[in-house]
């Protein structure tokens, strides 16, 4: 008897909580593509020990998508810098010797603030001619944008599109901190991208964007808090459970707070399905594996 196909798109959680998480981890998850070709969706400061206890090497990781710039979604990063620019690793040679640099997905207002995050420590390169100085560049090869939607409000493109093999995301602006750039990214799951999976980054709650986007999602992936307070950055448990039952049927909650057992029954009987640690989604069918 035949085994069945491997998914085309899979998603895997490696951390599942929010910032502050302790049970479930900072967020970083893994993206497979038909080719094998993976990627990383942000990169917290718990990342890599998430990789390491899932046997994942930083040399098994094509390229890293960026949605924000806050510790529990790019602190690992230094880390995965440092270990692709110094060390080889079987057919992986180090950025130093010539070997490929990490591929980078970010929306060029969230790109800026990664350096301005990260150069502290990683402009420091010892090899360098003259200057000795790094950049970005020295660790990560932007992959340019195909396409951009005119600024709504904030000074930056509402929403940046990005192409990468078979990697086409749209990175579109959300609301989190204000006046802050942030980003959700839809990942395309064909090639004219009328089929996507989306998800959050981190964002408040947009139920008419939700619900318009519902037709062509196969699973949405939300960050969701449980404690709705004044000044909201996150998805409100108060808010999603508002949605259309065909959004909370196709939805996923992540980024959760360690408290998530006292709240799961009520959001498993609305439909939701609640992520953890280790989970693996197949994108295109929209089901956990």
């Amino acid at each position: 008897m035949n085994s069945a196909p491997e998914p085309a798109f899979t998603l895997r959680l490696h951390g599942a909580g929010g910032a502050f998480s302790r049970r479930y981890g900072t967020t970083c998850a893994e993206l497979r593509l038909p080719d094998g070709a993976r990627w990383l969706i942000d990169c917290g400061r718990q990342a890599p020990e998430q990789l390491h206890a899932a046997g994942v090497r930083w040399h098994d990781i094509h390229g890293q998508i960026v949605t924000h710039v806050h510790g529990d979604h790019i602190y690992g990063l230094e880390e995965f810098a440092f270990s692709r620019y110094f060390y080889d690793l079987d057919a992986v040679g180090s950025i130093r010797s010539g070997g490929p640099r990490i591929l980078l997905v970010a929306h060029d207002a969230v790109r800026r603030e990664v350096w301005e995050s990260l150069a502290s420590s990683l402009r420091y390169v010892p090899d360098l001619p003259e200057t000795g100085m790094g950049t970005l560049e020295s660790y990560f090869e932007p992959v340019p944008i195909v396409a951009r939607e005119a600024p709504q409000g904030n000074p930056w493109d509402h929403a940046q599109t990005c192409v990468s093999g078979q990697l086409r995301v749209v990175l579109r602006e959300t609301v989190h901190v204000p006046g802050k750039p942030s980003t959700s990214v839809e990942i395309a799951l064909d090639r004219a991208g009328d089929r996507v999976a989306w998800w959050s980054g981190d964002s408040t709650v947009d139920a008419a964007f939700l619900t318009a986007l519902e037709p062509r999602t196969s699973v949405f992936f939300h960050d969701c808090t449980f404690v709705d307070y004044p000044g909201q950055v996150h998805g409100a448990f108060a808010q999603l459970e508002r949605l259309p039952e065909a959004v909370r049927r196709k939805m996923v909650l992540m980024h959760h707070e360690d408290d998530l057992e006292l709240h799961r029954e009520r959001a498993e009987a609305l439909g939701f399905r609640v992520a953890l640690p280790g989970d693996a989604f197949d994108l295109v069918r929209g089901v956990r594996l």
